[in-house]
């Protein structure tokens, strides 16, 4: 069973995922190239390497695919995993401050200790979002009882800071790697069903590819449904 934290009063808006907005917690995959693009470029752009008989552009190492099961207690292996995500949409409540803007509720973190998690969406449909939710992990150890098999004595294990918690507008067809170790709200998908594969290694241990933590009322998401960002009613 998960543990849960105290969490206090927080609204925030949701904000346009952007490399440079997510850097902190790790990175966004978008393609390079405008949706236009039909031809190679000339030059191909840089960072680019032809491939394919030359009817290809390949971007190497787009995202990190991490492992740190070596640190892991058990010390098992780990193994590569590609999986099927299918994200129904999420039931948002309406703001009682403005039309165009709906709230969701978190009440769930997650975070895979020793694996990055990258999501790739299939087929996006231009009226799907996700709405991507983080939180940094406390600097400084946990006190005394809220040391669990989830937070050792340890500064890089400790629960997440909800008073800097962030989220994030993915539009359509944008990817994102999860960095090691960082926690997040499952994934919230709005408007239609998003397909995502989800790439991770694990080793099949119990807490040690993922670990949660359930939060108590008041943090809140204000999801702006007429526009690409967010907007807060603090």
């Amino acid at each position: 069973m998960a543990p849960s934290i105290p969490s206090p009063n927080i609204t925030i808006p949701a904000i346009p995922l952007t490399p440079n907005s997510f850097a902190a917690f790790g990175s966004v995959i978008t393609s390079p190239l405008p949706a236009f693009t039909t031809a190679i470029p000339s030059p191909p752009p840089t960072g680019s390497v032809l491939a394919n008989q030359n009817t290809a552009l390949k971007y190497p190492n787009i995202s990190p695919f991490t492992s740190n099961y070596h640190q892991s207690p058990s010390g098992a292996p780990a193994q590569p995993t590609m999986s099927l995500f299918a994200c129904l949409p999420r039931t948002l409540r309406p703001s009682p401050t403005s039309k165009n803007a709906s709230i969701f509720d978190i009440r769930i973190l997650e975070r895979h200790p020793y694996t990055t998690q990258t999501f790739v969406p299939l087929s996006p449909s231009s009226n799907a979002k996700a709405i991507i939710i983080v939180a940094p992990t406390l600097p400084s150890p946990p006190p005394p009882s809220m040391l669990t098999p989830y937070f050792p004595q340890s500064k890089q294990s400790g629960p997440p800071d909800l008073t800097n918690l962030k989220a994030f507008v993915a539009e359509p067809g944008i990817g994102v790697t999860y960095g090691v170790g960082t926690w997040h709200a499952p994934m919230v998908v709005v408007g239609k069903r998003v397909d995502f594969v989800v790439s991770q290694f694990m080793s099949g241990r119990e807490g040690e590819d993922c670990q949660e933590v359930e939060v108590g009322e008041g943090l809140e998401v204000v999801v702006n449904m007429g526009s690409k960002s967010g907007r807060s009613r603090l």
